[in-house]
């Protein structure tokens, strides 16, 4: 059973989608607790070993790179995280060997990503452990109706932020162990660094039929879209953003630059479905919204690509 296939078991279970009052339960990127201002609700995990080695990044970068991670489940609803009501919990689990001023290190990090994103820590939880943990929960809130993914409709185009495969490749640098040096630097840097794309969701809210945030891989990420908006999706590789130079350093590591763009994950960045005249320059167009189901890459590397799954 894949991680997908577990989430729809959980939504079975609980009470996914749509509820009463407005209220939005599992099967989104958050939760939508109605109100004047919709309380959007979030938490995602950071697991040593599974997301990040300690050889790669400071402990500082690793704090606020679980903090952005988690917000960006915010981004994707078209929600903010500075507004009145919004916060942060934190639960660590650390290992009985982690220093203090490895401790301290954590917090610093955290702080410096509250501040940066103006959102409060509010409270959390430390228990042991043997591996290092770091659990957030973000609640944060929308400016009227959140973006979800189940509103996409045939004639939509789709388009999408930042340049997707670029953090994938900045991971493939750390985990070759290529020197960090000019673009190799820069990619593993963009790696260690996401940040959630609060202003750009908001800028698209009202705008936009569905949204979702690229934390998986485009190609699965929007399996995931046009499954809940039960739409058919065509992504045109050819259109994706281009690497640039980034492109000579993917093939000397071996790389198809655009099996990066569509199965690279942790991106962070946003899918949107909505009207051309929704988007400026600061999206790219990418495909389209097609009746039916699934997903159609056109121009594609020309070998089958998986996205990640926690379970397979």
């Amino acid at each position: 059973m894949g991680e997908l296939d577990r989430i729809q078991r959980l939504s079975r279970a609980f009470g996914g989608g749509p509820r009463e009052g407005g209220a939005l339960g599992v099967g989104d990127d958050a939760a939508v607790l109605p109100g004047a201002l919709p309380v959007l609700a979030t938490t995602d995990a950071v697991v040593e070993g599974v997301h990040f080695r300690r050889a790669f990044l400071s402990l500082e970068a690793l704090a606020e790179r679980a903090i952005e991670a988690a917000v960006s489940d915010i981004a994707a609803m078209g929600g903010a995280v500075d507004l009145p009501g919004c916060g942060l919990l934190l639960s660590w689990a650390l290992p009985r060997e982690l220093s203090e001023g490895d401790f301290e290190r954590l917090v610093a990090g955290s702080a410096e990503a509250s501040r940066r994103l103006g959102v409060p820590i509010v409270g959390g939880n430390l228990s042991s452990s043997g591996e290092l943990s770091l659990t957030t929960t973000v609640l944060g809130r929308a400016e009227g109706a959140p973006v979800t993914r189940s509103g996409a409709v045939a004639g939509d185009v789709l388009a999408v932020t930042g340049t997707p495969g670029l953090r994938a490749l900045g991971l493939a640098v750390l985990l070759q162990g290529v020197p960090e040096e000019g673009l190799a630097a820069d990619a593993a840097e963009a790696w260690r660094q996401p940040r959630a794309r609060l202003a750009l969701g908001r800028s698209v809210r009202g705008r936009v039929h569905a949204m979702i945030d690229l934390s998986d891989g485009l190609l699965q990420d929007a399996s995931q879209l046009g499954l809940a908006s039960g739409v058919a999706l065509v992504l045109d590789a050819a259109r994706l953003p281009s690497l640039g130079p980034f492109a000579v350093l993917a093939r000397s590591l071996g790389l198809d630059p655009r099996a990066l763009g569509l199965a690279g994950g942790e991106d962070y960045e946003l899918l949107a479905a909505g009207p051309l005249e929704a988007f400026d320059h600061a999206w790219t167009v990418i495909g389209r919204v097609d009746r039916g189901s699934g997903v159609t890459v056109l121009h594609g590397p020309g070998s089958p690509l998986q996205g990640w799954d926690h379970f397979r």
